[in-house]
């Protein structure tokens, strides 16, 4: 990395931007309707006494927020302003070009998602809809669209540490590949890639423009789905063919069971789509390699499932095309939401197979149970599948609507109550760490990353100022330190300016792909901009309290530079015309991928679940922020899915049964990829490094996630046994997490007499460690 990390002490070792993973264990471097409604209260104001002569702002804090039990959630608009972002920005073109989309370049694409490995470089990297991955294959003896199913008994696991560091999924075994007939070299096809959404995307192999394969993406589909216009169906495989059984379902579909030379059955099914088969129609084993059919059918559907259990004839013909998120909230503390596929074709039971997660399965609504069917297939890394015959998935989770921007304890049940002698001790940290501090210089450097945690260390530290301590000379004070400070950002003046991305759609940094953890490719922007909207939403509601509603409102002047940033990794309206919608977090996984424009042998990769958890966070606080309730009933659903999500694959308590029995062990999973797991970071094999990535920033978020039973257990297995050997910032971090657990036992050891500020990470004050473990111990 070419800046200076060591500008802040004591920072946080280096996560490296990415290259191409090359396989484990090594880690890449990276209508008119009457609608009733609820309101609650605003979760900070109880906080804050005002006079009485007080004048009326123009956001009124304490009204509570409005919601409609049937409005859909992510009915446009979201935000009020989608048109072109600040023009601080400049526009430039990416250095990686766009993917053959077609000819139509004119939208956002996306650019963590499932399927943008294979947009990248020769288009070869695996993709995972989930039973299933697949890729295209330049093989000069296998061409073509290559699929592979693996189960939890071909995993492989580190021999080499107990527990094991990591495992992987064997990739590259090509058990089918789609191809045409009429293809005869690789040089033959040419890929497109259609209807490119945040949940599916449309795959094209053609020879021209009349004749192609078309495959729909959709995750978690139960069929690879492949349908043929104008060509030749030709199935091949490298692992063998050992046998091709016929089993006719009706005159328009037809089954065969494919054995492969493994011994494992997939069942195939043809779809002619007009009319019966034609009598001279038929479907061959040519070779131990070759499966072909004897002539072409235009429209011709082709599907293969890796289960093969009776239930899934029933779907066969049908198959999604893509995939609508809806919405409601279902009472103060549940709300629902559904995937719709859309789909194409019949079938017996008019709808598709579709694959679960345990997550899923974990808060499907009662009604789904009549569609689940006798069929399980493991995934690669978040434990095994359930088969559904069904067109949509219904769910419901509970949401933190409690959680706001004062300090609270969600699963110890604990709102903030202070001792005299508490905020004494506060107050003393508060004064030390504002007389002291120079936000503007500290936070001059060239990361946003970095920038962003030391923005809002400040201004975590000015609530606790105003609206805890209620000291307006030391709120002032900081609150003009911190305005010259995130300007230099809002001006867009910093080190390296961000740019915005003509070509792909979306704010980057001017630097290189090495800098910045990959910024300027799409790496990590979730964590890097909502550390400076959690400023940006702090400074606004201290603005508005303390110097009312004046011309020159913080929130007016700023408002579209920070809505501008939230477009941009986590924008929720769909007809967003410079934004892609829902850029980092994946819905069907149930949390965010940090990985960009950068190919991987394993896919996409997560790191820190607690910085995606504060990228909602952020969302959440800014939506309070600016009374916009959409932003926070979308906000309150993804942390809803992340708590179930990362207690399920991320964060293991000993009681957990989804991952392997063998691994939960390491209580923690380090970087989780899409095909495989790895008990590391970027920056160091250090035992804090790999579990407190996963806990920082400690904030009254981290209480609806960290439960005191995972605290307890890592505590007790992991940290306690080194924390004597531990002197840096990790240190701080381990300590404030104690705050989830043990309250007491934590701010004893931040209100210690001659505190060793060593101990603190660069994005954490003193002020706030007091503040959190002091407000329940």
């Amino acid at each position: 990395m070419s800046y200076n990390r060591q500008a802040i002490p004591p920072p946080l070792p280096n996560r490296p931007a990415d290259t191409t993973n090359v396989g484990p264990p090594p880690v890449p471097p990276r209508g008119n309707v009457q609608v009733p409604t609820y309101s609650f209260e605003h979760p900070f104001i109880s906080r804050v006494t005002k006079p009485s002569n007080e004048p009326v702002h123009a956001l009124d804090f304490s009204k509570p927020l409005e919601h409609s039990f049937y409005e859909d959630l992510f009915q446009s608009p979201i935000l009020s302003n989608l048109g072109p972002p600040p023009s601080v920005f400049r526009s430039v073109q990416h250095s990686l070009p766009n993917p053959n989309i077609g000819g139509d370049d004119s939208g956002p694409l996306e650019t963590n998602k499932f399927y943008t490995n294979m947009l990248l470089e020769d288009n070869t990297q695996p993709v995972w809809t989930h039973p299933y991955s697949l890729w295209f294959s330049r093989d000069p003896e296998f061409f073509g669209l290559a699929i592979n199913h693996t189960s939890a008994d071909q995993r492989v696991f580190d021999t080499t540490t107990d527990p094991p560091r990591f495992f992987f999924n064997p990739t590259n075994i090509k058990s089918f590949i789609f191809k045409a007939r009429e293809s005869t070299s690789v040089d033959d096809i040419k890929l497109e890639f259609q209807d490119m959404k945040h949940m599916s995307v449309r795959l094209i192999l053609s020879l021209s423009d009349s004749q192609f394969i078309e495959f729909p993406l959709v995750q978690g589909m139960g069929f690879i789905t492949a349908i043929y216009h104008d060509l030749s169906f030709e199935l091949r495989s490298s692992v063998g063919f050992k046998g091709l059984e016929r089993s006719s379902i009706s005159e328009r579909n037809v089954k065969y069971n494919v054995q492969l030379e493994d011994n494992r059955v997939w069942p195939l099914y043809l779809t002619s789509p007009n009319s019966a088969f034609p009598e001279d129609f038929q479907v061959s084993l040519i070779n131990n390699n070759t499966i072909t059919s004897s002539h072409k059918i235009d429209g011709l559907v082709c599907q293969l499932s890796r289960d093969s259990v009776p239930h899934i004839d029933l779907a066969a013909g049908c198959y999604p095309v893509s995939c609508d998120l809806s919405g409601q909230i279902a009472s103060e503390q549940l709300t629902s939401y559904r995937f719709n596929y859309t789909v194409v074709g019949q079938s017996q039971s008019g709808t598709t197979l579709m694959y679960a997660l345990p997550h899923h399965k974990a808060t499907f609504t009662p009604e789904m149970l009549e569609y689940e069917i006798d069929s399980k297939l493991d995934s690669t890394v978040k434990g095994t599948m359930i088969g559904y015959l069904t067109n949509n998935f219904d769910m419901q989770v509970q949401i933190p609507q409690e959680l706001g921007f004062e300090p609270i304890a969600l699963y110890l049940g604990k709102r903030a109550n202070y001792s005299q002698e508490t905020l004494a001790k506060i107050q003393e940290a508060a004064i030390q760490e504002v007389r002291s501090s120079d936000p503007q210089q500290e936070s001059n450097i060239d990361s946003m990353y970095f920038s962003g945690k030391i923005l809002a260390k400040y201004a975590w530290i000015l609530y606790v100022a105003y609206y805890i301590l209620h000291d307006e000379n030391i709120t002032r004070e900081l609150l003009n330190k911190l305005n010259i400070a995130i300007e230099r950002f809002t001006k867009n003046q910093q080190i390296l300016p961000l740019n915005y991305d003509t070509t792909w759609k979306g704010i980057i940094s001017s630097g290189t792909s090495s800098q910045d953890f990959g910024n300027s490719y799409y790496n990590d922007h979730h964590f890097h901009y909502s550390y400076h909207v959690i400023a940006a939403a702090i400074i606004s509601i201290v603005d508005n309290d303390l110097n009312g509603d004046t011309d020159n409102s913080w929130l007016r002047n700023n408002r579209d530079w920070v809505e501008c940033l939230i477009r941009d990794y986590s924008g929720a309206d769909i007809g967003d015309p410079y934004f892609p919608q829902f850029r980092s977090f994946d819905w069907f996984n149930g949390h965010s991928w940090a990985k960009g424009l950068f190919p991987s042998g394993d896919g996409k990769d997560e790191e820190s679940t607690s910085e995606d958890i504060n990228s909602c966070y952020a969302v959440k606080l800014w939506g309070l922020a600016t009374r916009n309730s959409k932003l926070v009933n979308i906000a309150n659903l993804q942390l809803g899915i992340m708590k179930d999500v990362f207690q399920s694959y991320f964060l293991y308590e000993n009681s957990n049964t989804i991952q392997p029995k063998e691994f939960i062990r390491n209580k923690v999973s380090g970087i989780l990829f899409e095909n495989k797991i790895d008990h590391t970071t970027y920056f160091g094999m250090e035992p804090q490094y790999i579990h407190m990535i996963h806990a920082i920033p400690i904030t009254s978020a981290s209480s609806w996630v960290r439960s005191p039973t995972f605290v307890r257990e890592e505590w007790e297995e992991k940290m306690q046994p080194i924390i004597d050997q531990v002197n840096d910032g990790w240190k701080g971090i381990i300590m404030l997490n104690m705050a989830l657990l043990d309250p007491k036992f934590s701010y004893d050891f931040f209100s210690q007499p001659n505190f060793n500020r060593n101990f603190l990470d660069n994005g954490q004050s003193l002020t706030w460690s007091l503040a959190y473990s002091g407000a329940f111990s």
